[in-house]
C-alpha cells in the first residue's frame, strides 16, 4: 500500500465511512476506493479535494502523509450532520466552540505546554451491556475513579479537567425541540471535549455536563463527535448515566434516612430539599425518584404539572441562582472556558508573550475579563483587602502562622 493510499484509508477511517459511503458520495464504484486505499491506482487532483472535504480534512496533510487535522469549518459541518433537524441558529455557537478549540490548542503551542486532553476512555463499554442496572454501575465507576463517593458533586469544572475533558460553553438556542443541548467532539489536538448551551437553567446545564460525559467516556470508542438533540440509544444511555452520576442511588438513600424522608415520597417539599442538595433541576429529581420507585407514576404526573419548584424553592428560603429565572450568556464572558485554557492565558499575559489586548482579542473577550484574570484590582479591591488582612492578623494572633 502506497503512503497516499494509507493516509486515505486512514482518514476514511476516522471519518467513519465504509469505502460503499465513499463510492456513493462520489458518485463511483467502491472498487475505485479500494484500489486508490491499496495504491493500485491514484485519484486526480479533483478526486482528492472531494475526499478531503468529504473526510473533513487538509488536503496537504493528506498528500504528506502528516497527522490528519480536520478543518474548523468541516467539524462544525460534522457536528451539524450528527443529529437531523437542528435549528440553523444554533450554528454559530458550534463554531465558536471548534473556534474556540483550535485557539487552545494554538496557545498551548505558543507555551509549548502541552495539553491533557483526555484521547482515550479509561472505561470498558461493551453494547451488550447498558441495561440500566450495567448504567448505575458505569456512572458508580467513574464516581469512584474521581472519588467522588455518593454524595453531591459542587462543580463540575474540576471533574471534567481531572478527567482531562474540555469543557466550553455557548449559546446554542433555548428552544430545545430544535436546540441541541451539547455536544460532544474528539478534537485532533485537545482531545476530548464537550459543549454546553448556555440557553439553559443551571440545573439543565449541569445535567448536560454530565450527559456529555456519557458520551465521551463511552461512546468515543465508535464515534468522534455527538451532538445531544432527540432520541436514539445513545442519547438513552446518556440521559440515564447523567441521573446517576448526579443523583446516585446510594446517595438518595443515605440523603432520605438522614433527614428521615419515607421511601415513599409525595411532599414536593422533600423533593425540593433532596434536589437542592444534589444541585440538580426539578425535572432530573422527579424522574430520579421515579426510576427508583420514590415517586408513583400518578405523583410524578400531579408534581409535573402542579409544583413551580423555583417559587417553592425561594419560599423555604434557598438562594436562588438569576439564571434560574432567566438565562443570560453574557453573564458567563471568562467562564465560558475552561480552567486550563484560563491559566495559559494567564501565563501568556504574565510571560509577556501577550499584551492583555492582544489576549483579549485572542480570545474573543473585553480587556477587563483578562485584567480578571491576571488577579489585578478591580472593583471593591479595598474592601477585599481589608478582610485578608484581618484573617492574616487572626491567623498570627492564634499562633498558626
Amino acid at each position: 500500500m502506497s503512503q497516499l493510499g494509507e493516509a486515505l484509508a486512514r482518514a476514511r477511517t476516522s471519518a467513519r465511512y465504509s469505502q460503499d459511503d465513499v463510492g456513493a458520495a462520489l458518485g463511483i464504484n467502491r472498487a475505485m476506493v479500494s484500489y486508490w486505499e491499496s495504491g493500485t491506482r491514484t485519484p486526480n487532483d479533483r478526486q482528492l479535494s472531494a475526499l478531503a472535504r468529504l473526510y473533513g480534512v487538509e488536503l496537504l496533510d493528506v498528500l504528506e502523509g502528516r497527522e490528519l487535522r480536520p478543518r474548523a469549518d468541516d467539524l462544525v459541518n460534522l457536528l451539524l450532520r450528527a443529529e437531523d433537524g437542528v435549528d440553523e441558529g444554533a450554528t454559530p455557537g458550534i463554531r465558536e466552540f471548534v473556534q474556540f478549540l483550535d485557539r487552545f490548542a494554538e496557545l498551548a503551542s505558543s507555551l509549548d505546554e502541552p495539553i491533557r486532553g483526555l484521547r482515550q476512555s479509561p472505561f470498558v463499554f461493551r453494547h451488550k451491556f447498558t441495561q440500566k442496572d450495567d448504567i448505575r454501575r458505569k456512572a458508580e465507576e467513574v464516581r469512584a475513579h474521581l472519588g467522588l463517593g455518593s454524595g453531591p458533586i459542587s462543580d463540575l469544572d474540576p471533574v471534567c479537567e481531572t478527567l482531562g475533558v474540555t469543557l466550553y460553553r455557548a449559546p446554542l438556542g433555548s428552544d430545545l425541540s430544535r436546540a441541541p443541548s451539547g455536544a460532544f467532539l474528539s478534537h485532533p489536538e485537545v482531545g476530548f471535549a464537550i459543549l454546553v448551551n448556555l440557553d439553559m437553567t443551571p440545573g439543565r446545564r449541569r445535567f448536560t455536563v454530565a450527559h456529555e460525559l456519557a458520551h465521551a467516556l463511552f461512546h468515543s470508542n465508535e464515534t468522534t463527535r455527538v451532538l445531544s438533540h432527540g432520541k436514539g440509544s445513545r442519547e438513552s444511555f446518556a440521559n440515564r448515566f447523567a441521573g446517576e452520576f448526579l443523583m446516585p442511588s446510594e446517595g438518595i438513600r443515605r440523603f432520605a434516612e438522614e433527614v428521615g424522608l419515607p421511601p415513599r415520597i409525595v411532599d414536593p417539599v422533600d423533593i425540593i430539599h433532596m434536589q437542592r442538595y444534589f444541585k440538580v433541576s426539578w425535572p432530573t429529581a422527579l424522574v430520579r425518584l421515579r426510576q427508583m420507585k420514590w415517586l408513583a407514576p400518578e405523583t410524578y404526573t400531579e408534581l409535573r404539572e402542579s409544583v413551580r419548584p423555583v417559587s417553592l424553592a425561594r419560599a423555604l428560603g434557598y438562594t436562588i441562582h438569576p439564571e434560574e429565572d432567566a438565562q443570560d450568556s453574557e453573564r458567563w464572558r471568562i467562564q465560558r472556558f475552561p480552567m486550563s485554557f484560563r491559566r495559559m492565558l494567564r501565563r501568556a499575559v504574565v510571560a509577556d508573550l501577550m499584551s492583555a489586548p492582544t489576549a483579549a482579542s485572542f480570545a474573543g473577550l473585553a480587556v477587563p475579563d483578562v485584567v480578571q484574570i491576571l488577579g489585578q484590582p478591580l472593583g471593591g479591591a479595598e474592601q477585599e483587602a481589608s478582610h485578608l488582612e484581618a484573617e492574616f492578623d487572626e491567623f498570627e494572633v492564634t499562633g498558626v502562622v
